[in-house]
């Protein structure tokens, strides 16, 4: 019933697009002679695809291909309207679009042809473009967000670009899209969502992949709506110069629907249409008709012989992009083992943190997340009163985790240092595909030319009775994330020196707090008297914590971070009692990448460690540290504990039974001490 429903929707639908390229009216011989150099890209676009798709047939290129002939109009009338400083953010069928905005046809082949002279060193392929003002990306609907970022950051210095996002109508199905388009909508960005609506999701038809209207949506949203299609380029010119005059001019949203049919398959042979549907949409094309015009003739075979003796040399010699000049990332590489007394003021953490993030604001930075102007000032407080300090830095968001932390992306890529809160740690899994497919991957799918250094953090942990979506402590899935530095937070060091030294990083990186831990007021070094206390590395460094003994040998070593830290630290002397063990304390901010050189004579002169993560010990950090040390100290005894494999309920009795305690790591240090 439903696959019958949807087959009557489509062939509707498609009814409705052949009458649109019937009903063009004939262009006249003025527009074609006024938007001559227009036509003449769209037909430039048209031979290199053609030529990347002989390529492909011929086995000369990697991956697959997505082509745009039949909808190249669509790009080359809205690059037409564009100005210097405007953003383009692209899909998987981006060729078009990239040629429409940057003229840069060969370094596109390149790229293809996965040459050092591609566009991203042939790193990024067919689908991973970049260039300064336009980006484009494999995952649908994911720029998106970033697009909204671009476009805030025109705002925040006074320019009037706008960003162009472009999709397809099957993307309208990507959550993406709708958290982008409602932030767009309630900041009022100049914001342009173009949707190449071609009827076929892949292979997926449109009346089986979509219900109601593409206008529908877009209105409910507050954008402001306009439509086209590619058979009457004269109203699809007016169109999209119309309507980013209009978000330009008024700082506003718009979505351009544009009706198009893709005459190739969708990649590779993957096309099972009605080949009469395909043969209709052929006979009408708009280029189709204007190729047999004698002012485009020469143009059109000029383009065929430049593409095909610039295909030949790059084949014959080309460079490939060298592994050693590939490899290599961002992260925070230079460990310093400088070793400085603990001062701390006594003051709470929460107060040290909006310090912190005080004088970050003041240096221009920006602070994104739900709920967090004045005055309430954030779930936990940290904004509270820099709201008011700082009007336009700090900004209260929709409930959006994936669409703010794209935001992020975008905000850091137009020059604006930006700090993403997550309300609570579980829900940082709605970001992953912005950590992963974005702030991970930009730096080294675009040939290492951008740099997305968005913060994102987020309070992690139990101990407030939250329950199982609330509780979390969820870091050990951040960790193997390529090119993304983690750190955590901890009452047993001011942050502000952390804080100022994430803000100065390159890379992207994520920042764990214990919501447990704010309320604590920051250990002071007189707390216990037989302790020596010193921060080893600098701003990001490790506090050490060691009994105040010349001349004794450690019979262990205790590593861990955050809230444990200070666990650790306020109950130092029962652990030592009841283990009967003398031990240093190695609490660390960094937690990615491991600062091993920090305490890696200490494990060695003591030879046992217990390494103790606020998460579940399996799969987890300290497995990878646990890893490293064996390597460096193949002798080495390790034990691992952490949080009961089970998620954290509400319960008090229950979620204490689950989170590591003292008895727990007084257990451990027996059980270390035992081995031999």
């Amino acid at each position: 019933m439903i696959l019958k429903q949807s087959k009557k929707i489509q062939e509707t639908l498609i009814s409705e697009l052949k009458q649109r390229a019937l009903a063009a009216p004939k262009l006249s011989s003025k527009f074609i002679n006024d938007n001559a150099k227009a036509f003449e890209t769209a037909f430039l676009i048209r031979a290199v695809e053609t030529a990347l798709l002989d390529l492909f047939s011929k086995g000369k290129m990697n991956g697959t291909i997505h082509t745009c002939v039949g909808q190249e109009l669509t790009g080359v009338a809205i690059c037409s309207a564009l100005k210097e400083g405007d953003w383009i953010t692209s899909n998987h069928r981006c060729h078009g679009h990239f040629i429409a905005k940057t003229g840069r046809w060969r370094d596109l082949i390149d790229e293809l042809l996965g040459l050092k002279s591609g566009v991203c060193q042939g790193i990024g392929g067919s689908q991973h473009l970049f260039d300064h003002g336009f980006i484009s990306n494999g995952p649908q609907g994911s720029l998106l967000p970033v697009a909204s970022g671009l476009s805030y950051g025109y705002l925040c210095d006074g320019k009037d670009n706008v960003s162009i996002s472009f999709i397809g109508e099957g993307t309208m199905g990507e959550g993406n899209v709708y958290e982008a388009m409602n932030l767009s909508a309630v900041m009022e960005l100049p914001h342009v969502i173009v949707c190449e609506n071609n009827f076929y999701s892949q292979t997926t038809t449109q009346g089986e992949n979509l219900r109601g209207s593409i206008k529908g949506r877009a209105e409910s949203f507050g954008w402001r709506y306009y439509e086209s299609d590619t058979w009457d380029a004269k109203s699809l010119f007016s169109t999209c110069k119309n309507a980013i005059a209009f978000a330009r001019e008024n700082s506003t949203p718009v979505f351009i629907n544009v009706y198009t049919y893709r005459l190739n398959a969708h990649s590779k042979g993957d096309d099972d249409r009605d080949k009469s549907e395909i043969k209709f949409f052929m006979e009408n094309d708009t280029l189709q008709k204007l190729s047999s015009y004698q002012q485009f003739s020469n143009i059109i075979q000029k383009n065929v012989n430049d593409i095909k003796l610039h295909i030949s040399q790059s084949l014959e010699s080309g460079e490939k992009v060298n592994f050693k000049n590939y490899i290599g990332d961002q992260l925070p590489r230079s460990i310093s083992v400088k070793s400085l007394k603990l001062e701390n003021p006594k003051v709470k953490l929460i107060k040290s943190l909006r310090t912190a993030f005080d004088a970050e604001l003041a240096k221009g930075a920006y602070i994104i997340g739900e709920d967090i102007n004045d005055p309430y000032g954030g779930a936990f407080k940290l904004t509270l009163g820099l709201d008011s300090k700082y009007p336009g830095q700090v900004i209260s968001s929709p409930i959006s985790e994936a669409a703010i932390t794209g935001f992020g992306i975008g905000m850091c890529m137009s020059g604006h240092k930006t700090y993403v809160e997550i309300m609570f740690g579980d829900f940082i899994t709605n970001t992953i595909d912005q950590i992963v497919s974005n702030a991970s991957k930009f730096f080294h799918m675009y040939a290492k030319q951008i740099s997305a250094n968005v913060t994102i953090r987020t309070p992690m942990g139990g101990g407030r009775g939250y329950g199982p979506t609330h509780s979390q402590s969820l870091e050990k899935i951040l960790f193997g994330i390529d090119n993304i530095a983690v750190f955590a937070v901890t009452s047993v060091i001011n942050p502000e020196n952390l804080i100022s030294f994430i803000g100065a990083l390159d890379c992207s990186n994520i920042l764990i707090e214990s919501k447990v831990d704010y309320g604590a007021t920051l250990f002071q070094n007189s707390s216990l008297k037989a302790l020596d206390i010193n921060i080893i590395g600098g701003p990001s460094g490790s506090a050490l914590l060691s009994p105040w003994c010349k001349d004794s040998d450690k019979d262990a070593l205790i590593i861990t971070y955050g809230l444990i830290g200070r666990m650790v630290a306020d109950n130092f002397e029962e652990i030592f009692e009841r283990s009967d063990l003398l031990f240093d304390v190695f609490i660390l901010q960094q937690l990615n990448p491991i600062p091993i050189a920090h305490f890696e004579n200490a494990a060695r002169n003591s030879g046992k460690v217990l390494i103790i993560e606020e998460s579940s010990a399996n799969f987890g950090w300290g497995s990878e540290l646990a890893y490293q040390l064996s390597e460096l100290l193949p002798n080495i005894k390790i034990k691992r504990i952490g949080a009961k494999p089970v998620p954290i309920p509400s319960t008090r009795e229950l979620e204490g039974e689950i989170l590591v305690d003292k008895v727990d790591i007084i257990n451990a240090l027996n059980n270390l001490k035992d081995l031999a």
